[in-house]
């Protein structure tokens, strides 16, 4: 039984442009901008190494975000995944993609691939829980769900 949620997922470039984000809970669009802003503030006041994570706080909860390339990953969680646990849904969403969409992810890479990321995200996290951290088995639910280019 798990014992922790997904608030948010965040995908943003290193200068805080959002290439894809998806909130788990209801919340109003000042919310959100207010999660978007404390995303931003604490990744402009660290130096951003790629694969080293890093904890800043939104409200009363934590969120984790990690440098790849030239995209940042954000995951606001609770219980379980809001530091470590969220560190390694970051690292498996990367490793992920990387498998899924044949190339490292990074910002023109996942524009390109859009459809692949959203799917991806959605099978690795569901309505704030995380499902799936298989690689087969997501290989194997995104050709039922699409035939690609």
């Amino acid at each position: 039984m798990s014992t922790g949620r997904v608030h948010c997922v965040c995908l943003a470039t290193k200068t805080g442009e959002v290439i894809y984000e998806r909130f788990y809970d209801r919340l109003s669009e000042l919310d959100k901008a207010e999660a978007r802003a404390a995303f931003s503030l604490a990744s402009n006041n660290v130096r951003l190494v790629n694969d080293q994570d890093h904890v800043g706080v939104f409200r009363s909860a934590k969120f984790t975000f990690i440098p790849y390339d030239d995209i940042v990953v954000y995951l606001l969680g609770s219980g379980e995944y809001e530091d470590l646990g969220g560190a390694e849904i970051i690292r498996t969403l990367i490793s992920i993609l990387g498998d899924i969409l044949d190339k490292p992810p990074s910002t023109s890479v996942l524009l390109d691939k859009y459809m692949k990321l959203a799917l991806v995200v959605d099978e690795v996290i569901n309505e704030g829980i995380v499902e799936n951290t298989d690689r087969e088995a997501i290989r194997k639910a995104l050709k039922n769900k699409a035939a690609w280019e």
